[in-house]
């Protein structure tokens, strides 16, 4: 109990022993300066949310939850990078906009509006729970049970 209210390590330490490293980590995925100070610099805002954690860590788990934390920051960003050019393409390449590729044009139309812009978000867009919770600002559970209940609807309607 002692450890959680007193973690035993600041992110001044955790900073002083690993940036450089993992910014060399981040160089050799990202091969940016820019972008590997920034998933550095991310890695290390949530280390400071984990401070309690790190502090029941030993100094090697810490290095490895850093590094980990890390290279799924970069991950992370690299499918939402492939999302936005898949999306670009798609959308330069059709004359009548994306919906009339992906979707069959009356899909959407039939669809109960209040639904359409999570279905548009969810199925044109390529988009996760997690990323269209944040854009509305919704939480991601709500996001998912409203794309049931949408889906539900569209099977009810025979469509």
């Amino acid at each position: 109990m002692d450890v959680i209210s007193n973690p035993g390590i600041t992110i001044a330490e955790i900073y002083s022993v690993n940036a450089p490293e993992l910014r060399r980590f981040a160089l050799s995925l990202a091969r940016d300066a820019d972008r590997a100070d920034d998933l550095v610099s991310d890695t290390l805002l949530r280390a400071m949310a984990h401070l309690a954690l790190l502090g029941q860590l030993n100094p090697y788990q810490r290095r490895a939850w850093l590094y980990r934390t890390l290279k799924n920051r970069f991950i992370d960003e690299q499918r939402s990078r492939q999302r936005e050019q898949a999306l670009f393409e798609q959308m330069t390449l059709l004359d009548d906009g994306p919906v009339a590729y992906v979707l069959p044009p009356d899909l959407l139309a039939q669809a109960p509006e209040q639904y359409r812009e999570l279905l548009e978000m969810r199925f044109l867009f390529g988009m996760t729970s997690e990323e269209i919770s944040q854009k509305l600002g919704i939480p991601a559970a709500t996001v998912r049970s409203r794309l049931h209940l949408a889906i539900k609807c569209l099977r009810q309607a025979d469509l």
